[in-house]
């Protein structure tokens, strides 16, 4: 909260003036999040009150295609959200690195408000969101989906206690924290098996139907989580000038170097093992080939491997020492992980699972083409406006981080 300053002389200088309290709003740079998120909110309001009063009918899914743009994101969303907290945990109360602590607020409030855009996309996705409970007060424990759904509300409710006493609790709450902390490490490595696994249990598609998929989801949810980590220590650290803050930068590109390189290599292993030649079912390689050189083959390898790996991997390789550069990279490899899942979701679906199988029947809700149209994403920029709008207000009215922190990017 911005704080009351007395009038100072008229020598000093016009950008160190602070007003009271009763004269006007303080610009914070934080701000930034909430208009950016009132901007999306606008944007998206009409595609959102399509989906409110007509269902999933304006949408381009079909029966061939019923999950898509916002699945993928789901998907992205949950890397982003696990992946950080395992490794942010793991580094405080596993390795024993205390200097993480001072972030711990805004890594757990980042990772509420993540949580939440996920949960409300997949929401949408639902035919009849309504009955979203069912699955609570009737579970079948038969199914992945159940998982899902269970394990991401636990992790929720765990992450919500967790930032509460952080904030609140004192110091009497925070063995309690601790504790939680290693709760949450069991029940994120879930979720992201789970997750995986909703698509590997599907016999159907060859491309998906593999003991590896989970695997890769790990390893990508934990590459993913290590940028945004990265990119948060740069934002939000509280002393700059501190040998502690370049110390944790450069350990922690060490570290998403390493998880970037582990995540390319991988997944090189399985594609080269797909294409090999007469080794490959012929649906896994057709899936395969429409990721690789495909319509959209640049949003694999510009916006993945190129913006997203090549180019942080040269920046934190070559720059761990400059936080700036550091920061630029953790942005481009945290944010261009969503081709991934994109990659992972829409191609496998595109793919007749039979020869002839497009053509057989004609009507427009049985078309394998599937391209998201304009109404999904302004409901996708509609549920970002929500997560901009909660993490704005948050960093502004919320005690996530000190004064000094606000000033230092004034």
């Amino acid at each position: 909260m911005a704080q009351a300053v007395q009038p100072q002389e008229s020598a000093a200088p016009p950008q160190k003036l602070r007003q009271s309290s009763g004269s006007g709003f303080v610009f914070r740079w934080t701000d930034i999040f909430w208009i950016i998120g009132v901007i999306l909110l606008v944007i998206g309001a009409s595609g959102m009150w399509q989906r409110i009063t007509e269902g999933l009918a304006p949408t381009n899914l079909t029966s061939y295609v019923p999950w898509g743009l916002w699945v993928g994101f789901y998907d992205y969303l949950v890397w982003m959200e696990v992946g950080s907290l395992i490794i942010f945990t793991s580094m405080i109360y596993i390795i024993g690195d205390k200097r993480l602590a001072g972030i711990k607020p805004v890594v757990l409030f980042t990772g509420f408000t993540v949580v939440t855009m996920g949960l409300l996309i997949v929401l949408l996705d639902l035919g009849h969101p309504e009955r979203f409970w069912h699955v609570i007060v009737y579970p079948d424990f038969g199914s992945m989906i159940t998982w899902m759904v269970w394990l991401h509300s636990s992790y929720l409710l765990i992450l919500i206690v967790e930032l509460a006493l952080v904030l609140w609790g004192g110091k009497r709450g925070q063995r309690i924290v601790q504790w939680l902390a290693y709760l949450s490490l069991p029940v994120g490595l879930a979720l992201i098996i789970v997750s995986g696994s909703i698509f590997g249990v599907v016999a159907a598609r060859p491309l998906w139907n593999t003991a590896s998929l989970p695997l890769m989801f790990l390893i990508s949810a934990l590459a993913a989580g290590s940028s945004l980590l990265l990119l948060l220590t740069v934002l939000f650290w509280k002393d700059k000038t501190s040998e502690d803050y370049h110390a944790v930068v450069k350990r922690l590109s060490r570290l998403t170097s390493v998880l970037l390189i582990t995540g390319v290599f991988a997944a090189g292993v399985i594609a080269s093992t797909i294409l090999y030649k007469g080794s490959g079912n012929p649906s896994r390689v057709d899936a395969l080939n429409l990721i690789l050189t495909g319509p959209y083959w640049w949003s694999f390898w510009v916006v993945h491997i190129l913006m997203g790996v090549l180019i942080p991997l040269a920046i934190l390789l070559n720059a761990s020492d400059k936080p700036r550069l550091v920061g630029i990279a953790a942005f481009l490899s945290s944010t261009t992980f969503v081709a991934v899942t994109l990659n992972i979701v829409i191609p496998v679906l595109v793919t007749p699972e039979l020869e002839g199988l497009a053509t057989a029947f004609v009507d427009p809700k049985l078309n394998p083409n599937y391209v998201p149209n304009s109404m999904e994403w302004m409901v996708l920029a509609f549920v970002f406006g929500i997560g901009g709008i909660i993490y704005g207000l948050g960093l502004r009215f919320l005690p996530l981080q000190s004064r000094h922190v606000e000033e230092s990017h004034d």
